[in-house]
């Protein structure tokens, strides 16, 4: 059984390419059988693809947005253990001018990656009790975070550090923690 990876996707380029995208994940998401419903499967096989060549194992959670204006299409999935390079490339080869950004969540395993230079310079932030309102945050916003939640005053990320090491030595036990974690940009 895998660790799943939460990511998100997010097409851009041409109205003509995310449209056909966004045609691509709705067909997918509508596929009548409940327990393949969403699989990122669907895609590769709507192309011409075989699944079995292409990892793709993964499931959209929620049915696909696209932008009004169609410059984008996004959706949440689960993917085995990280994103699966594989199936995004062969998108990308088989729809042209399609660039699909991806962020990819998965603490067990220490994935935080994206190929979107949107959270270039954030991290994913995981606190208990003081749960954050948005996980994702700039150095700033944690500073904030740890000066509103620990009343403790941190200019910087080396600080936050100092301040996340000592709060979770001290709470060994787990009943509070708080870690950070630097999102890693990938150019694909």
């Amino acid at each position: 059984m895998p660790n799943w990876c939460d990511t998100t996707y997010k097409a851009v380029g041409p109205k003509e390419s995310v449209k056909k995208f966004y045609d691509l994940a709705m067909s997918s998401w509508d596929k009548s059988q409940d327990d393949n419903k969403g699989w990122l499967g669907h895609f590769v096989t709507e192309l011409g693809g075989d699944w079995e060549k292409v990892r793709c194992r993964g499931w959209m959670q929620d049915e696909p947005n696209i932008d009004i204006n169609g410059e984008w299409c996004e959706f949440f999935a689960n993917t085995a253990w990280c994103e699966p390079p594989e199936w995004r490339y062969f998108l990308e080869s088989k729809i042209p001018n399609l660039k699909i950004l991806y962020l990819a969540i998965e603490p067990g395993l220490d994935v935080f990656a994206t190929n979107d230079d949107a959270y270039d310079g954030k991290y994913y932030v995981d606190a208990y009790p003081n749960f954050p309102d948005d996980h994702i945050m700039t150095e700033e916003e944690i500073c904030a975070f740890i000066k509103k939640n620990y009343q403790i005053k941190v200019n910087n990320i080396k600080e936050c550090n100092a301040v996340v090491k000592e709060i979770n030595d001290k709470n060994e036990d787990g009943d509070e923690f708080i870690y950070i974690n630097a999102i890693t940009l990938y150019d694909d």
